[in-house]
Parts: structure tokens; sequence; C-alpha cells
């Protein structure tokens, strides 16, 4: 896949997340069930439904890792206990992600 693929794809799973948290609404930990309240990994595998391109998961662990400055998710979601913020994390990182889309190439 094209590297500008690739990070389209990502921001749009974080976007996808981002708005299921807004919609079904968030809880700290636990999967639930989809249309349910769900922790955040649980929104990010809402939001990818099926299965996940390695190249995809690496480029979203990695750029969450550098959006959370040395924390943990897990200790993201202690921390703040807010669903609005996850959102807002997601967001944070996927317009990251497409800012820097435009200058990639194969």
């Amino acid at each position: 896949m094209e590297k500008t693929g690739i990070k389209a794809q990502a921001a749009q799973i974080f976007l996808n997340a981002a708005a299921y948290i807004r919609i079904y609404g968030w809880q700290k930990t636990g999967m639930g069930l989809y249309g349910q309240p769900r922790c955040s990994m649980g929104a990010l595998a809402s939001a990818q439904g099926g299965k996940w391109d390695q190249d995809v998961s690496s480029l979203m662990y990695s750029k969450l890792h550098e959006e959370l400055d040395g924390i943990s998710l897990t200790q993201f979601n202690y921390r703040y206990n807010d669903g609005e913020k996850v959102a807002r994390l997601f967001e944070s990182v996927a317009a990251k992600l497409q800012s820097h889309a435009w200058y990639t190439v194969k």
C-alpha cells in the first residue's frame, strides 16, 4: 500500500473511533458490545471492523505513542477518565496524519 493510503486509512480509523465514542459512549476499561460504550481500544476496534493491516496498525501505534508523549493509552484513560478527551486525542492524531500525507511518496 502506498504511504499516503496508509496514512489516510489510519487517520480515518482514528476519526471513526472518535465518532464511535461520541455516539455510543466511552468507558475506562472493557470492550463491551458494539453499539455500547467501549474503552479506547474497543472504539478503535469498532472503527476498524475486520482484520488489521500490519502497516496501518504499526503507523497508528507509532503516531498515538508520539501524541501521548511518554504515557500509555491506559495511563491517559486513568488520568483523564473522560471519553471526550479520548475522542479529541484520536482526532489530534488523525489531523497530524492527514497534514503529513501530502509529501509522502511510494
